[in-house]
């Protein structure tokens, strides 16, 4: 299967939890993690697990009929494979396997049960699938079980499951001595969660943790409402956690951020982030939009190309999607490079996907190009890419359109970057700005940053009095002089 045939094909995941019943039909694969659809129907089928050690009656018949409606809707919409995954409630419960069993025979769809390594395993592929550099412990809370795993940027060390699902946990909501201890219990059971290093992260997969996610970026006034890779320092996780635990069933109610089905789980969710974080000691807690679907999915790929930055695969597509010219990416961030910012590999690595959507809003109107630009790469659904890089994308593109970053609506990623972070992100978009202005010709054109001031050597037939002001532009934002060789001695630009 080539790179194009995996980009068109539809891959259907099937996931058969201990809370919910899940399809995910995928169209764009390794490349975004982003699903055509995402189908959710609530069957808490280990709501009696811990009391009856079976499933949830109630929650066979919501499964078998949704399970059913699934297929259904996966044929509907061409998919070409179809996988079924079920985890803690069927793989725990002393019916689960008679269960998975009947609705192989009712629907013929095989189902495949994961152990608890297992799922470890494919949430954690999932994880490193959308955020390649992560370090640190992996953690999928669902309903019936929490699944960690080590990561050592890539490799995966150890891994264990443990029966502290919010659905098992539930009960002892209103004891927290009894929640603390079965907590503690369990993950005193894994010598090898030892404390992170400085640098190291505590990934965090599954609803209640994304609700609670929700929930911290509505309460500190976060300017965007994308869970995935948003992170909160480890102190402020904690102090957070502790307060929802210590909240009364009132008053979690009532906290509209979060969905009416989640609100009961958040202080099952937060006691279990709560310990976590006091054993581990991580740098921060990130929060990941994919996991184990996205695992299992990425696993069924074959021929999917090793290496592949999702978040550079994606904004190339998008570039060539919206240009009204074409250009080489690679030229641009040569143009970048010459002016010696001293970009880190993170902020070079956002440049580059900058150049590569260099004009994805051309065919916009004109007045709002640069608004535009700025709100699609900010809330870019894309995987590999952290709220501080979504606003150093957002504002490069902002000033590539108007050669400035303080307009109102850019106002949420400003707040993002520190003052040279947003420095950092008027000069590369100004920068490209230039290289692609009216009438110019990249390939033709060089620019240079020596001892004299900011050097653009050009064919005197492409370059009009626009390209002229903004070199000026950026010359003044450097604070050097602009010179322009047109096929004559270096003058200063008009």
């Amino acid at each position: 299967m080539d790179e194009s045939q995996i980009g068109r094909s539809r891959i259907g995941i099937v996931d058969i939890g201990s809370n919910s019943l899940r399809l995910v039909i995928y169209g764009d694969g390794f490349e975004s993690l982003r699903p055509l659809l995402n189908e959710r129907v609530i069957c808490e089928l280990a709501g009696d697990l811990e009391r009856t050690g079976k499933l949830s009656p109630s929650g066979r018949g919501l499964a078998e009929a949704a399970l059913l409606r699934f297929i259904r809707i996966a044929d509907a919409m061409g998919v070409e494979r179809l996988d079924a995954y079920a985890t803690a409630a069927i793989r725990d419960a002393h019916d689960g396997p008679a269960f998975a069993a009947h609705l192989e025979r009712i629907s013929g769809q095989p189902i495949t049960i994961l152990s608890g390594k297992e799922e470890a395993l494919w949430s954690a592929r999932g994880v490193l699938g959308a955020i390649p550099q992560a370090h640190g412990i992996i953690g999928d809370l669902g309903g019936g079980s929490l699944e960690l795993a080590r990561t050592d940027g890539g490799g995966l060390a150890r891994r264990g499951s443990f029966p502290l699902g919010v659905l098992r946990l539930l009960p002892l909501q209103g004891r927290p001595g009894r929640l603390d201890r079965q907590i503690g219990h369990h993950l005193r059971s894994a010598r090898w969660l030892k404390p992170l290093g400085k640098q190291q992260n505590l990934y965090c997969v599954g609803g209640s943790w994304r609700a609670w996610a929700a929930l911290h970026m509505r309460h500190s006034g976060h300017p965007l409402s994308i869970v995935h890779q948003y992170a909160v320092p480890m102190r402020d996780a904690l102090e957070f956690s502790e307060l929802l635990t210590r909240m009364n069933p009132s008053s979690i109610r009532r906290l509209d951020a979060v969905s009416r089905k989640r609100r009961p789980h958040l202080p099952a969710a937060a006691a279990v982030l709560a310990h976590l974080i006091e054993r581990l000691g991580p740098r921060q807690v990130v929060f990941s939009g994919a996991g184990l679907r996205e695992g299992l999915m990425l696993a069924s790929l074959v021929g999917a190309p090793d290496g592949a930055d999702p978040l550079l695969r994606i904004c190339a597509r998008l570039g060539a999607g919206g240009a009204r010219r074409e250009f080489d990416p690679r030229k641009l961030m040569d143009w970048v490079d010459s002016l010696g910012l001293g970009l880190s590999k993170s902020d070079r690595r956002i440049a580059l996907a900058a150049c590569h959507l260099g004009d994805f809003a051309g065919f916009e109107h004109p007045s709002y190009r640069a608004e535009q630009a700025f709100l699609r790469a900010f809330r870019l659904s894309a995987a590999a890419i952290d709220h501080r890089e979504r606003a150093l994308l957002g504002l490069i593109l902002c000033a590539r359109y108007s050669g400035r970053i303080d307009q109102d609506f850019a106002a949420g990623g400003r707040s993002l970057l520190d003052p040279p972070g947003r420095r950092r992100a008027l000069i590369v978009g100004m920068t490209l700005r230039l290289a692609l202005s009216p009438v110019s010709e990249l390939e033709d054109a060089r620019l240079v940053r020596t001892g004299r001031g900011l050097h653009l050597t050009a064919d005197r037939d492409l370059i009009g009095g626009e390209a002229a002001r903004r070199l000026e532009e950026l010359a003044d934002a450097l604070g050097e002089r602009a010179l322009l060789d047109l096929g004559h001695d270096d003058a200063p630009a008009a």
